[in-house]
């Protein structure tokens, strides 16, 4: 063999057509590996993002139902010794905010963008005496109740719970601080609805607004809807349901959940 030849033929290096070859099935391999890492990534942040909203929600109907399941509760005590634990409304409660007993109130939003506000009031005892945010309600004179002397004329005989929603959090005002405090983020609808029933009967005849809550003595069931919202943008187009029950299309990429309870007033 000639050695000039043989020398061609051992520094011989790849052609431009195979050259090319390999680098197309090298972009291939990479795209294809990214399409898959973010798949797989999309896939997670949702799974992360159900888990949150689920958590959420759990976590604020605990809240809200351990609140309105006392709605209105005195403690019972046939010998009615003490104007303790008389509701009538010339009785005074020791509390400014709230001078007369009441078990529920609510306000109606104006509109789809405006959330509703949720109230509840109840008689402490000496083993629940808490509002939502844990604290002990104060009277007027900034004192505590007493769980060791329920009959202290001194004793607040009101606790109450005020749920709204600011910027998008849950908050609440308890009647033991003057200011409402956060509950859980990512809110975007906070929905109200109250069972009414009839005269006389714990059966609920039909569900309306506060505004059309003629009396909130006849109210005998809470029914809430939360509308949550994720906090990732990997959900294009995700489609949900809304308290309103109209079907709509999230614009923004942010995963959306809508969770639905039904509290029933125990003590009216």
């Amino acid at each position: 063999m000639n050695k000039a030849y043989a020398h061609r033929q051992r520094h011989a290096g790849f052609t431009l057509f195979e050259f090319l070859v390999a680098l197309i099935i090298g972009m291939l391999v990479v795209i294809a590996a990214i399409a898959s890492m973010l798949g797989t990534r999309s896939t997670a942040m949702t799974g992360d993002d159900v888990n949150a909203l689920h958590q959420s929600s759990a976590l604020a109907f605990r809240v809200l139902g351990q609140q309105i399941r006392q709605a209105g509760y005195i403690p019972i005590d046939p010998t009615e010794p003490l104007y303790y634990f008389n509701a009538n409304a010339d009785k005074n409660t020791n509390l400014a905010s709230e001078p007369v007993f009441f078990a529920i109130k609510g306000q109606e939003s104006a509109g789809r963008s405006v959330n509703d506000t949720l109230k509840v009031g109840y008689a402490p005892n000496p083993d629940y005496f808490k509002d939502c945010l844990g604290q002990e309600a104060k009277n007027s004179a900034g004192a505590g109740y007493k769980p060791t002397t329920p009959a202290d004329t001194g004793n607040v005989r009101l606790i109450t719970s005020e749920f709204s929603v600011v910027n998008g959090t849950l908050r609440c005002k308890g009647s033991g601080n003057t200011a409402s405090q956060p509950i859980i983020d990512g809110i975007e609808r906070f929905d109200v609805m109250y069972g009414i029933g009839d005269v006389g009967s714990e059966r609920v005849v039909r569900y309306v607004t506060a505004t059309n809550v003629g009396s909130f003595d006849q109210v005998r069931t809470v029914r809430v809807c939360l509308q949550l919202a994720g906090t990732s943008r990997s959900n294009p187009g995700g489609s949900y349901v809304d308290c309103d029950g109209s079907s709509r299309t999230s614009s923004d990429g942010r995963l959306r959940r809508v969770y639905t309870a039904v509290f029933a007033l125990r003590n009216l």
